[in-house]
């Protein structure tokens, strides 16, 4: 072989190191523009600044919730200052619990509280995914893509709307709504 030509394992190097680098650049691409779950990409926005910390964990805040013209309603207070609550249709005609949080983003998300794998009603944050509180099952808060078990059964999320300061939540839909498995 002469000096002039690459050898075989120099380009085989080179293809190697391309394409590492190009999954790399998708991955990263991917995360950086990464699109907001369905539902909530359609949900109300807040302008008032959210700090989840890096590794910071904040457990649900058990909450009241109210009955008024159809809707359950939350104060959008109690969200922003307990970062996640949970509360129950104010009737119990639905058993499971709803969550609220914001994304980092402002969204509001309003979603059913459980993982419907593990059956657990509770989740926390900690810096910008939603965990279960009983398995090792965890989210991105805005997309819900999963980075661990229960890929499919994330809290599933439910359209609500923001009214003078106030979370509501069609009671029908919580109430009509279904375990996905």
């Amino acid at each position: 072989m002469s000096n002039g030509t690459p050898s075989r394992k120099k380009w085989i190097s080179v293809v190697v190191v391309v394409v590492v680098l190009a999954l790399g650049l998708t991955s990263y691409l991917g995360v950086l523009f990464r699109e907001y779950h369905p539902v909530i990409a359609n949900q109300p926005s807040i302008v008032v600044p959210i700090d989840y910390g890096v590794s910071q964990k904040t457990s649900s805040t058990l909450i009241e919730a109210r009955l008024e013209d159809g809707s359950i309603v939350i104060p959008l207070k109690a969200v922003t200052a307990h970062k996640l609550v949970r509360f129950f249709d104010p009737e119990r005609v639905q058993q499971v619990p709803v969550l609220a949080y914001t994304t980092p983003e402002g969204k509001i998300v309003t979603a059913m509280s459980i993982s419907e794998n593990c059956r657990s009603t509770d989740f926390y944050l900690e810096g910008h995914n939603i965990h279960c509180a009983a398995c090792p099952s965890y989210w991105n808060m805005s997309s819900l893509e999963a980075y661990a078990c229960c890929q499919k059964f994330y809290p599933d999320p439910i359209p609500s709307r923001l009214v003078d300061n106030e979370i509501r939540i069609n009671a029908e839909v919580v109430r009509s709504w279904k375990s996905r498995i």
